[in-house]
């Protein structure tokens, strides 16, 4: 299976928060499938983060497509900060248990190891999310402590050190 991320631009996020799948769509010129599209909060963050600072536009979320199909979305929460990025992702239910999120999380290693500067990918997750304790490990992230957020409470956070460009 031919998996890779496709960039999904500010406008585009723009068109997903405001419910426009049709204009989505044209933009991202792949069919949006509606659970890709009913993920709001998310396109509403991107389309934040895509507006306060330039410097996000390579590090936002972009869709997961395999073999030509939208099944999920993975990246960024925004620009590495202090040499640290946060990756996230999503597939969607129809397409999970195929090593798509997987695939999806070594494709953002991949990126943010070329990046200069960036010491550091983390992954935070539910402690009850065993599916993606299992993706983030078998991708090389190693347990790092846990978090607080304010939005989903506690968080396990795993982490993996990233060799940069020149490594």
């Amino acid at each position: 299976m031919n998996v890779r991320l496709a960039v999904v631009t500010p406008t585009t996020f723009q068109a997903l928060a405001a419910g426009d799948i049709v204009a989505a769509q044209a933009q991202l010129g792949l069919p949006i499938p509606q659970a890709f599209a009913e993920a709001v909060d998310i396109w509403r963050f991107m389309n934040t983060l895509a507006n306060e600072q330039p410097a996000n536009a390579d590090w936002l979320m972009r869709a997961v497509v395999a073999d030509d199909v939208i099944v999920g979305n993975a990246g960024f929460k925004g620009a590495p900060v202090d040499g640290r990025a946060e990756l996230g992702y999503r597939i969607l239910p129809d397409h999970r248990r195929r090593g798509l999120a997987l695939a999806a999380v070594r494709l953002l290693v991949d990126h943010a190891c070329s990046t200069q500067g960036l010491d550091r990918v983390i992954a935070r997750i539910a402690p009850d999310n065993e599916a993606s304790v299992r993706v983030v490990t078998a991708a090389g992230f190693v347990p790092d402590g846990e978090h607080i957020s304010p939005r989903w409470g506690r968080q396990l956070q795993f982490a993996m050190q990233t060799p940069g460009p020149d490594a």
